[in-house]
């Protein structure tokens, strides 16, 4: 009988996940043949969890259609925080060893406490651009619904963005799509923890937009660690 459930379960994330692939689709055609990468965990994670994670879009050269890697999730396995080579304009790494990686990496697996693997992470939009200054971010409202039929799967308690600009960034998007009241706590310089409790999906959610990791050093950072998990428990988190 455990086996038959075993199998029942298989079967059902597989269409689940095939559901999804095909919303995406229809929702994505009209960009879907342009540079772009859309989940960047493995297929295991679309199922529910805490986290929710996201940056604002892919960085770098585009390696592959928006189409083609919609339609790779059904067998991915990898995670692309973990196991790619994100490489910069003047350096080239290791798989999973960028900087920005390492931060990602040690957010989720040392701060906390939550394997980076086990957690759906993704983009606010898709399509692949060298920098943010090049990104439409008109895309994120075509993106969106992709993002609700995923989150309708995942129902995070908590969705953590890469970057919390006010002008582009996923987490001033989310705040203002779902008029979250946004508080922040201050760290070193100009940098801030912004955070804000949304309702999605009639979910209570907790919205936590963190500084750029390109940009900010949480490795060993104290006040950082202490400051995330203050929001979280203060929030229940």
């Amino acid at each position: 009988i455990k086996n038959l459930h075993r199998k029942m379960r298989k079967y059902m994330d597989e269409k689940c996940i095939d559901s999804f692939i095909d919303f995406g689709h229809k929702q994505l055609s009209l960009i879907e043949q342009r540079d772009g990468e859309v989940i960047y965990s493995s297929k295991e994670t679309f199922k529910k969890g805490k986290y929710y994670f996201l940056g604002l879009n892919p960085g770098g050269e585009g390696f592959v259609s928006i189409k083609k890697h919609l339609d790779d999730f059904s067998t991915w396995t990898k995670n692309s925080i973990c196991d790619l080579k994100w490489n910069t304009s003047n350096h080239e790494y290791a798989e999973g060893q960028s900087p920005l990686q390492l931060r990602m990496q040690y957010l989720f697996n040392n701060i906390l406490k939550s394997d980076i693997r086990n957690v759906f992470s993704t983009n606010l939009i898709f399509e692949t651009t060298k920098s943010a200054d090049t990104l439409n971010f008109g895309l994120a409202g075509l993106c969106w619904s992709v993002h609700e039929s995923a989150l309708s799967v995942i129902q995070p308690e908590v969705i953590i963005t890469c970057g919390n600009d006010q002008e582009k960034s996923a987490f001033s998007f989310i705040a203002d799509l779902y008029c979250g009241k946004i508080e922040q706590k201050f760290l070193s310089g100009t940098f801030t923890i912004k955070y804000s409790k949304i309702i999605i999906q009639s979910r209570t959610t907790l919205l936590i937009g963190l500084p750029h990791l390109s940009r900010f050093e949480i490795r060993d950072n104290e006040d950082f660690k202490r400051k995330l998990l203050n929001i979280l428990e203060e929030n229940n988190g």
